[in-house]
C-alpha cells in the first residue's frame, strides 16, 4: 500500500458513515446486497491521505435480487402423471433456485469489487513507466554482476519481522509471493540483483523512480525487511544485521542510535517524564490507550511518519490539545523519540526535525 494513504473508506450512496473501512492489504470489500433495496446504486470510494487530503471514487451499481420463480417438488422434463402437487417460491432470498441459475446480485459485488481493485491499483500506486526498472542499484549493475549471497545466517526474529513489514508496505505492490507484475512493478522472486545488499538498501531509503522513500523505517526495521526479501520466494542472498544496515548507510557498526547510546537513553528518559505528565492520562502509562476513545500508541504504524508525530503533538488533533505553546523543541523531540523508539522501533526525533515543522 502506498506509504502515504492512512485508510480508505467505503460508502454506499449517500450515507455518513461508511460500510468498510480499509487500512491493510489485500483490500476485499463485502457488501450484503439484500439490505438495500432494488434499483440503482452508488459506491463511493474515499481515499484518505496522511496529509490530510482526500480523493473519492464514485461507481454506479444495479441491485437485483429478485430470483426466478423457484420450484420444489417438480423438476425440469420430470414424467408425471395423475395429481401433482409442488410449492412455488418468488422473491424468497432463501428459496433454492432452478440448476443453471446464478442470482445476478453475486455479478453486482464481484463487478464493484472488481472495479474497486483495479482504481485502487492505479490511484495510490506509480505509474508502470516510473518502476519498471526500480529494483535495479545504481551504478549500471546487472544479475550477473551481483554477488550470489553473503552466506551469513538468517536471524528467524528478524525474518518474521521483516515478512510483517513486506506484507504492510511492499505486497501491495510486489505481491504476496513477490511475483511482482509483469510490466509493472518487478518481481523480487528469485531477482538477483537483491545480492546488493546496499543497491537494494539505498532503493529502499531513497526510492527510486515512481517507488517512494521509506525513511522512516528503523535500521532494525530495514535489516528486517532485507533479511525476509533475500531469504524468501526462493532467494538465499543470508541474513542482514543491524550492523550491516549501518554500515551499508555509513553510520559505522555501532548499534547506538544517533548522537549516541548514553544520548538517546537520556532522551528517551526525558520524553518518558514528559509523556507521563502530559499523555499517560488518555492514552495510558503503557500507550496502549483506551478502545474507542483514546488510540494505542504502542505497536501503531502510523508513528512511522516522523512528520506526523512531531504535527500531532504540536497542534493536536480532534479531541487531543496542542502542545506547541507549553512544550519547547527539546521536550517534542523527546516525548516524540520516546513514543517511536521506546513504545515502538522507529528510531529518534531530533530537536532539528521539530524545529523543521514549527
Amino acid at each position: 500500500m502506498n506509504p502515504q494513504v492512512e485508510r480508505i473508506e467505503v460508502y454506499v450512496d449517500d450515507a455518513t458513515e461508511p460500510v468498510q473501512v480499509l487500512t491493510q492489504p489485500p483490500f476485499k470489500v463485502r457488501l450484503d446486497t439484500r439490505t438495500l433495496p432494488d434499483g440503482e446504486h452508488a459506491l463511493r470510494i474515499v481515499t484518505v491521505f496522511k496529509s490530510g487530503a482526500k480523493e473519492e471514487r464514485r461507481l454506479t451499481f444495479f441491485v437485483d435480487n429478485l430470483p426466478d420463480v423457484a420450484l420444489e417438488g417438480l423438476d425440469e422434463d420430470q414424467r408425471v402423471n395423475g395429481e401433482v402437487e409442488f410449492d412455488v417460491k418468488v422473491g424468497e432470498y432463501q428459496a433454492p433456485i432452478e440448476p443453471g441459475r446464478t442470482s445476478p446480485w453475486l455479478y453486482v459485488v464481484a463487478t464493484v469489487v472488481v472495479l474497486f481493485l483495479v482504481w485502487l491499483f492505479f490511484a495510490v500506486s506509480p505509474t508502470s513507466e516510473e518502476i519498471a526498472s526500480q529494483m535495479a542499484p545504481s551504478g549500471g549493475a546487472t544479475e550477473e554482476s551481483v554477488a550470489q549471497g553473503s552466506g551469513a545466517p538468517v536471524d528467524q526474529a528478524l525474518f518474521d519481522k521483516g515478512k510483517d513489514i513486506y506484507a504492510q508496505s511492499c505486497a501491495a505492490c510486489h505481491q504476496a509471493g513477490g511475483e511482482g507484475v509483469p510490466g509493472a512493478f518487478p518481481a523480487l522472486k528469485g531477482n538477483k540483483l537483491l545480492g546488493d545488499l546496499k543497491g537494494t538498501l539505498t532503493i529502499i531509503t531513497e526510492g527510486k523512480g515512481g517507488m517512494p522513500a521509506f525513511k522512516d523505517f528503523s535500521d532494525e526495521d530495514l535489516a528486517a525487511l532485507l533479511t525476509y526479501i533475500r531469504n524468501d520466494f526462493g532467494n538465499s542472498f543470508g541474513g542482514v544485521s543491524v550492523d550491516d544496515v549501518k554500515e551499508a548507510l555509513g553510520k559505522g557498526g555501532s548499534t547506538a542510535a544517533a548522537g549516541g547510546g548514553e544520548d538517546l537513553a537520556a532522551l528517551i528518559k526525558t520524553g518518558e517524564e514528559v509523556y507521563a505528565q502530559n499523555c499517560a492520562a488518555c492514552h495510558q502509562a503503557g500507550g496502549e490507550g483506551i478502545p474507542g476513545a483514546f488510540p494505542a500508541l504502542k505497536g501503531n504504524q502510523n508513528l512511522k511518519d516522523k512528520k506526523l508525530v512531531i504535527d500531532r503533538i504540536l497542534n493536536g488533533v480532534g479531541a487531543m490539545p496542542p502542545f506547541g505553546s507549553s512544550l519547547d523543541d527539546a521536550q517534542v523531540a523527546a516525548v516524540a523519540t520516546y513514543l517511536r523508539a521506546k513504545l515502538n522501533d522507529f528510531g529518534p526525533v531530533s530537536e532539528s526535525d521539530v524545529k523543521a515543522e514549527r
